[in-house]
């Protein structure tokens, strides 16, 4: 099983993971506008696009196969954007933004960007780089104000000192030696598990660590400098790292495997590894710009696409994450800047997957090419037939989905939901002793609530989901496969409670509130 910050399974883990924290000219001559339409061939009327074949599919035999792989898969919404000859081509939607409504997704439409925020954020930080603001090689604690420890964040890191290695270059190379998130260690706690600099091991963490720097030295926001510096110059006028009330009306809603529709997270906190929205025609803009090598000196992008660490993990998460293997077919597979990146015949490439709760993502560039292709969903079900959608697109044949963790799409799955256990009464004199604070780790939290009889659970104190009782101790989320279950003592006192994100997968918090 893969465990991310994109790849958190119900609404409260997202939640914790998250908490646990000059202008492209020639981009904005070439990048159609929001009404994207396809090149024609040269040998008649009909609308083609490329494929890494050399050959030309017609844009209405594309169309048609992507809404086939959707309907089949149980995919409500895609958006897709699609480039060749480093320039956006076609950029448009397909499906619902919700089941059992009507409004289509169109270009405007816009959807958790997952972790298509790191990119977003790598290239800000390559802006800095090239301005004098950071450099790659420093270490981070070099520039705060006080020892990284005395950062309640990161006391945990007291009494180890290869967090003094730690910079730009190794977090945006993911070879921190962090987990990908505290919460799903044995203790909640943030430890280095393997020399920084030498292996690569995909870290929420370090990405959270770096925009703490950020911020710190330069004195603002990520939302603002991600402005500056990203959005603005490139003509992202659909995308934010926060929550805007103007994606309200044209806004996918994400849905699980049953295309059941769930939670949007209104992110009110800029967030680096997760928080951003956007649209698949926005996001193609990022990769035009570093096709082009807008607003990035050349060095520094040279810098960005070049292997900086070699991969030789069978996954990139769970098990597999530690066992190497040399088994990767004619694919070299590493990590650049910011970017996944392999080398096969049709040259190198660049890619990243985002996967969160009822969203999951895929982009994919080959660089020697000027060919690549954006993919936004709604659903729980796009990456099973990832791998169809990349051929039908553009032709690859040869991103990483194995070593992702991609499931093969199964016929068979079943399409109706396990029915949800009935909700039984629950004394309120019991309930009342569940209410409290929980922590899973350094700044990560559960409140939980009594109003009008209800049990609440929240990680913000801002949005709140009912719990409601399978048994005196253990609740559930309506439509969701979480549970919580509340560690008694007989006596009346709840120390901890249990989250549960799927069979197998639990996270321990201990109850810090005082009057408990």
């Amino acid at each position: 099983m893969k465990i991310s910050v994109c790849l958190l399974c119900v609404w409260l883990c997202v939640a914790v993971a998250a908490a646990a924290i000059a202008a492209l000219e020639r981009g904005a001559a070439n990048a159609p506008g929001d009404g994207a339409k396809a090149v024609s061939s040269a040998a008649g009327n009909t609308v083609t696009l490329a494929r890494l074949s050399g050959a030309q599919m017609a844009v209405s035999d594309v169309e048609r196969a992507i809404t086939g792989i959707m309907e089949k898969a149980g995919v409500p919404g895609l958006s897709c954007a699609i480039i060749n000859d480093g320039r956006i081509v076609y950029a448009k939607g397909f499906g619902v933004r919700e089941t059992g409504k009507a409004e289509p997704v169109n270009e405007q439409t816009v959807f958790a960007a997952a972790s298509f925020s790191k990119t977003v954020f790598a290239y800000l930080v390559l802006r800095l780089v090239d301005d004098g603001v950071v450099d790659l090689d420093k270490p981070l604690h070099e520039y705060l104000a006080k020892l990284l420890p005395e950062y309640p964040a990161y006391a945990d890191l007291a009494g180890d000192a290869r967090y003094k290695r730690i910079t730009a270059r190794i977090v945006l190379s993911h070879t921190t030696g962090f987990p990908n998130w505290r919460v799903f260690t044995d203790d909640g706690g943030l430890r280095i598990y393997s020399n920084p600099g030498k292996r690569f091991g995909y870290s929420g963490e370090g990405i959270d660590l770096l925009q703490l720097v950020v911020e710190e030295i330069t004195g603002e926001g990520l939302e603002a400098l991600a402005h500056r510096y990203v959005f603005e110059p490139l003509g992202m006028k659909h995308t934010s790292y926060v929550w805007q009330d103007r994606f309200e009306a044209n806004l996918a809603i994400p849905h699980d495997a049953y295309e059941r529709p769930k939670r949007f997270r209104r992110r009110m906190v800029a967030d680096a590894a997760g928080s951003m929205a956007t649209t698949a025609h926005d996001y193609a803009r990022l990769l035009v710009a570093v096709l082009d090598a807008g607003g990035l000196g050349k060095t520094t992008l040279q810098e960005m696409l070049r292997p900086q660490i070699s991969i030789r993990s069978s996954r990139m998460f769970g098990p597999g994450a530690g066992t190497d293997t040399e088994d990767r077919g004619d694919v070299e597979l590493s990590w650049g800047l910011g970017w996944g990146r392999f080398d096969c015949v049709q040259g190198r490439a660049m890619f990243h997957t985002g996967h969160e709760s009822g969203t999951q993502n895929y982009n994919v560039t080959f660089i020697d090419r000027g060919i690549g292709v954006v993919f936004l969903s709604n659903s729980d079900n796009f990456e099973s037939v990832a791998r169809e959608l990349v051929e039908v697109t553009i032709g690859d044949t040869y991103s990483p989905f194995d070593w992702l963790g991609y499931a093969h799409y199964d016929p068979n799955r079943p399409r109706v939901p396990p029915p949800e256990p009935a909700a039984v009464e629950v004394a309120p004199g019991v309930l009342e002793g569940y209410v409290g604070t929980y922590q899973l780790g350094a700044g990560t939290f559960i409140h939980v609530k009594l109003e009008n009889g209800v049990l609440l659970a929240s990680s913000d104190n801002a949005e709140w989901a009912e719990l409601r009782a399978e048994t005196e101790t253990r609740f559930f989320v309506k439509g969701e496969t979480i549970r919580i279950e509340f560690v008694t003592l007989g006596t009346g006192i709840v120390p901890e409670l249990v989250l549960e994100i799927e069979e197998g997968v639990t996270l321990h918090a201990a109850r810090i509130d005082e009057t408990h």
